[in-house]
Formats: structure tokens, sequence, C-alpha cells
């Protein structure tokens, strides 16, 4: 059997379908050789070269509640950003200790972009937490990350799937995964996924206002608000205008580094393009979009595999 390499994209709450990917994986008895990451599939690569499961991983991510998005998601008062990074750099620490990337079990590497130049910056060694914090790092949403003189961000504007780098790490065949191909179609329709919370919560505050007898009606239009509310479910926040236009970008340089690839490569799309960015509570019907994209792929998948 080849040496099969991961290259994980980014994606935020849309990436945790790789993880149904990864279980396929381990069903099928298929042995992943090294991992590049970028943004949240630098944080799920770094876990499994760590020698977490992607059964623990899924389970994690199954038991996030709405109240821990809140703990997490924390606005920032310093004005460099919109949230800050203090308590989910809790949680890595939890989860990587001071681990160094070159102590992981198999060969890792991720990707973060230098802002000031906007040059690729890639982590092949250094503490693994240290190295998800840019990786990760949306701008604008998140403050940017100051190492050694440079200010890194978000590896999904120079390389949202880090395919030649997984080649690099010593892959014979490279499965990559990209979990923004659909958004931008289904994002703003109606469709057959739930609201999430976030969206329910909104709606509650447009409906609390439209009731304050302090309100003047002019200033907020509330005529048919749930015909609404059911006909643009995903209306676009401020967040995710930032984040969109990211993946916008990320999803044009994708299809350039496609032209580039030397090496044989399996790309998966799993269809999660309505989710939002911080649909972590939404995790379990992502996982499973991972997982079905896996299942679909069956027979063609193995067959590159071996």
């Amino acid at each position: 059997m080849k040496k099969i390499g991961l290259a994980l994209g980014s994606g935020a709450a849309r990436g945790l379908s790789q993880i149904g990917l990864l279980l396929w994986l381990k069903e099928n008895g298929i042995e992943v050789s090294c991992i590049s990451g970028t943004s949240i599939g630098s944080i799920i690569g770094a876990a499994i070269s760590y020698g977490y499961t992607p059964e623990y991983l899924r389970d994690l991510a199954l038991d996030i509640k709405w109240t821990d998005i809140l703990k997490y998601l924390r606005p920032s008062i310093k004005g460099k950003s919109f949230l800050e990074w203090r308590k989910i750099d809790e949680f890595m620490r939890e989860m990587f200790g001071e681990r160094k990337i070159e102590e992981l079990k198999m060969p890792y590497a991720c990707v973060a972009t230098d802002i000031d130049t906007g040059d690729e910056y890639v982590f092949r060694t250094g503490r693994v937490t240290e190295a998800l914090r840019a990786s990760a790092c949306i701008p604008a949403i998140f403050p940017a990350v100051e190492m050694n003189g440079i200010h890194l961000v978000d590896g999904a504007l120079v390389n949202p799937v880090p395919i030649n780098l997984a080649f690099e790490l010593g892959a014979e065949a490279v499965i990559g995964v990209n979990v923004n191909l659909s958004m931008f179609t289904e994002r703003m329709t109606f469709g057959e996924l739930p609201a999430s919370r976030m969206d329910r919560v909104d709606n509650r505050i447009k409906k609390l206002i439209e009731k304050n007898p302090l309100v003047k009606k002019g200033l907020i239009d509330t005529r048919g608000l749930g015909e609404k509310y059911q006909k643009h479910r995903r209306k676009r926040k401020i967040m995710d205008v930032v984040t969109d236009t990211a993946a916008i970008t990320a999803s044009k340089i994708l299809s350039l580094e496609l032209l580039n690839t030397d090496g044989p490569l399996y790309l998966l799309r799993p269809d999660v393009g309505g989710y939002q960015d911080f649909d972590f509570d939404m995790a379990e019907d992502i996982v499973n979009h991972g997982y079905r994209e896996a299942v679909e792929a069956g027979d063609e998948l193995l067959e590159f595999c071996r």
C-alpha cells in the first residue's frame, strides 16, 4: 500500500467534516503516513499526529454546546480583532501541552500566512500550540500572531489545502479535503438544513426589538419577519462577510494549486457549504457529511490508496 498523506483544509466549523473522513479511513484499515493542515485542518491534523483517535475527536466535537461557543468566542476589548484567542489557547494547551511538532508521532506540518509580505509560512518544528494559533488565525476575527518579528494569520490565504506540503512530508499519494466548494450557492438559500443556534438567537433578538414599545417602528423593518427569516435562513452577519471573503480567496488559490500538483491526488468535497463558520454546535451533522462523502467515494478511494 502507498504511503498516504492527508492535506486537511480550512473552513472553520465546516472543517469538522474532515473527522468523518478520518473515521472512514480507520474503519477501512487505511493507515496515514503524514499530515499537512491549514486552519481547522491544522488543528485536526495535529491532534491525529499527536495520537488522538478519530473517535475521540468526533466525541469531542459532538460535546460542543452553545455555552462552550460563547465561552471560547469572547469579544476582544483591545481593538485588534473581533474576538480574542485566550480561551481557545487554554483549550489547545490542555490538548497538546508543551509538545513540539518534531515530537509528534507522525510527520506533520501546517501553514500560516505572513501578513506583512503575503508569503507562506510553514511550521515544521516548534511548539504545536503556537503553530496552530497562527495557522487558524482568521484575519480580523482573531488577532495576528507576532512571532520572530513577523505577523502571522490564517494559512488559507496562501494555501487552503496544503497538498504540496503533504508530498514534501513523504507521501506517495495524497487525499485532500476542500470544504468550501459549495458554500456560496447554499448559504443564502432556503434548504434542508435546520437554522443554527446563532441564527435562532439572532431571530429572537429581532422579535424582542419588535415588541419593545420604546423602539420607533420606523427604525427597523419588521414586516413579515418570520417569512423573511425562512426565506433568508442564512443571512450573512459581519463575521460571515469576513470569513466568506477569505473562503472565496481560498477557493481561487486552490484552483491554481491543483494545476501544479505533480503526484497522485484524490480531492474530497463534502457537501457542507450551507453551514456557517461558527456552527460548531451542529458538529454531528457536519461530521456525518464528511463520513458520507468518503463512503460514496468507497471503492474508488480504496483503489487509490493501494
